[in-house]
């Protein structure tokens, strides 16, 4: 402290201490002359060690704060350079850094007239609280040449500095005692001798407990080896620094972190911080990286991290697997589109997007370019991951790949359409059988005329002959369109087509079987709605599919009631707003409730055994789905069901 000279003195008064700070990095520098401006000091400021020099040549300084990297001249240099210019008093030096520093490197810092060390990034109270003590110290320091000079003339001056030395000291016990970590003082044989609140708030005991124990009482058993070993590095180099396991006053094991110098051979200063609660988040982030590896490894399907810039960061094995490759270097650090062909990029970006919106996007199928450059067909799902504040940070990306499937499903789809042939054998014989007859009827009249004369009217044989011709016609009709229908349809070319179209044809297979069963045909197939996109066979499978269940329906209610009733199917088609709507009703037996949910489930029937495989409802579900539409069912037991068939457009 400063001492002022007495009215009736003619003590000088002493400028304000000077203080240089030193560091090249500009906003570090920035910084500390922020936080120090509290103090009452002159402050001196240096980006380099060459202008620091130049700056305090000739000037006292009460202490310096130098950065220990720094390009052209290092900290440990600029602090030799400045105490060779100082034969007498030599300027306290306080070295910031931000990294580990090992036992060579505080040798050399004490070497260069180190008195501390302040880690990055710096905190506030802590450097306050150490700038001050070392202030103080000066103050004193210079109170006391002061006032050397009139030690005899003038003993209450005297008395007064001894009192502002008393009360500097108090100053400094309270900078300690409240201090947020904890300070000790220990003996060489580790007994505590001075503790401050801190040390008393971490450990659970109070001030005259502590001063009864020894550093020994209270560590933890997997720690003592550790603290031997930093000990013996304390003794050997005067400084140490470790993680440690103690034991609280309520029987808690807290982890601490623990610095300590040495102030004598019998003396050691100590600074210990409670860092549980880090150590228990640094465990939880190592579980959770490993519960996250294991995912990656053990999932079935392949996963992908990108980050929002679509840049894979991390894949598991499976993706590799999925992609033809075992190297994952091959794939991160790739930009995702990289490996979409161009026509599904627009899809990809859509799922993004999507999922940036709703944060999950689910079974998109889509096509991808393999390392060989062959294309497979795969199912992606995408989630968002987002950080504790709710920030999105990146895309967590799972592939199945759907190829086995697919083939799985065409399969059935083409068995399922022959077993619709099969059961729709006699109807189409019927439809046959019409024009056959026509023509043999024709044939016999022709025959007829022609054997009561010797000749033909022209125009008799003309129609009758044209007549024929029709239902020739008629029957190669029926055959095409049987025969394109039982194809697997594999490499057809999706086109738009006619739903209005499509619906007819799929009755034109069965309308004689529904006659001859009695079952009405209700058909109300509005005019003119908008073409669809895709495959009018399959969307015919689907019709087809959809009216022998409601046939089924109607004879099972049938046999049930024992009674007639108007056996009635509904096909009605419309548009409504930017939907086409396909509904299909009967007034047959019915679902219950507990079979709606599962009869669109593959192999899931309703039906007695052997008169359905439970794939006919599950593939119109897909067909429906592979032209971005949607199939609902509701039905009411006994009075029948109503499905509809959306596409939007």
């Amino acid at each position: 402290m400063i001492v002022n000279k007495p009215e009736t003195l003619n003590i000088p008064i002493n400028h304000l201490p000077n203080l240089l700070i030193v560091d090249d990095d500009l906003e570090q520098l920035m910084f500390l002359e922020f936080v120090l401006k509290k103090i009452k000091i002159n402050l001196i400021k240096a980006e380099s060690g060459q202008e620091a020099l130049k700056k305090t040549k000739g000037l006292e300084l009460a202490l310096a704060i130098i950065d220990v990297r720094m390009s052209e001249m290092n900290g440990y240099e600029l602090a030799l350079k400045m105490n060779e210019e100082r034969s007498e008093e030599k300027v306290p030096i306080i070295f910031l850094t931000a990294s580990h520093i090992t036992e060579k490197q505080i040798f050399k810092g004490y070497g260069s007239g180190a008195v501390d060390y302040i880690f990055k990034p710096v905190d506030n109270n802590i450097l306050l609280c150490k700038v001050n003590v070392f202030l103080d110290l000066f103050n004193q320091k210079q109170t006391i040449i002061l006032n050397a000079t009139y030690l005899k003339k003038y003993a209450d001056e005297l008395t007064r500095v001894n009192a502002t030395l008393q009360k500097n000291e108090e100053k400094y016990r309270s900078y300690v005692d409240n201090a947020p970590d904890g300070v000790f003082i220990a003996d060489e044989t580790g007994r505590y001798v001075e503790v401050n609140q801190a040390a008393c708030r971490i450990t659970g005991y109070s001030k005259k407990e502590l001063l009864t124990m020894s550093i020994l009482d209270i560590v933890q058993e997997e720690s003592v080896k550790d603290g031997l070993v930093q000990f013996r590095k304390l003794i050997k180099t005067g400084t140490s620094k470790a993680d440690l396991l103690f034991k609280h006053k309520n029987g808690s094991v807290r982890w601490w972190n623990v610095g300590a110098v040495k102030l004598s051979d019998k003396r050691f200063l100590g600074f210990a911080k409670d860092i549980t609660e880090r150590k228990i988040a640094e465990q939880a982030l190592k579980v959770s990286e490993e519960k996250y590896r294991t995912m990656l490894i053990a999932s079935p399907d392949g996963i992908f991290i990108i980050d929002l810039n679509g840049i894979i960061t991390d894949v598991s094995e499976i993706g590799l697997e999925i992609f033809g490759t075992d190297n994952s270097s091959e794939l991160i650090g790739k930009h995702f589109l990289r490996f979409v062909p161009s026509e599904e990029k627009k899809i990809i970006r859509g799922v993004i997007e999507k999922t940036m919106n709703e944060g999950i996007v689910q079974n998109i199928e889509i096509k991808i370019r393999k390392k060989n450059q062959s294309i497979l067909l795969i199912e992606i799902s995408s989630t968002l991951i987002q950080d504790p504040e709710g920030m999105p940070i990146s895309f967590m990306i799972i592939i199945r790949d759907i190829s086995e499937r697919k083939k799985m499903e065409t399969k059935q789809i083409h068995a399922d359409r022959m077993a619709n042939l099969g059961e729709m054998a006699s109807g189409i014989a019927h439809e046959i059988n019409q024009p056959l007859n026509n023509i043999s009827m024709m044939m016999d009249k022709i025959l007829f005329e022609s054997a009561k004369t010797a000749t033909i009217d022209i125009e008799f044989f003309k129609n009758k002959s044209d007549k024929i011709f029709e239902n020739i016609t008629r029957i190669r009709n029926i055959i095409d369109h049987v025969r394109a229908f039982s194809r697997s349809h594999d490499e057809y070319v999706l086109t738009a087509f006619d739903i209005n179209s499509s619906i007819e044809n799929a009755i034109s297979m069965i309308s004689e079987q529904f006659k001859h069963l009695a079952i009405k045909l209700n058909l109300q197939l509005e005019k003119h709605i908008p073409q669809l996109f895709g495959n009018t066979y399959k969307f015919e499978q689907v019709i087809l599919n959809l009216l022998n269940n409601a046939k089924d329906a109607l004879l099972e209610k049938k046999r049930k009631d024992k009674e007639y009733f108007d056996m009635i199917i509904g096909i009605r088609s419309f548009q409504e707003k930017q939907c086409i709507i396909v509904e299909i009703t009967d007034n047959g037996i019915g679902i219950h409730d507990e079979d709606i949910d599962n009869i669109l489930l593959p192999f899931y029937t309703t039906k007695e055994e052997g008169k359905g495989t439970g794939l006919g409802l599950s593939i119109c579900y897909q067909i429906v789905k592979d032209m971005n539409g949607t199939l609902e069912i509701s039905s009411d037991l006994f009075y029948g069901t109503k499905i509809l068939i959306t596409f939007n457009i």
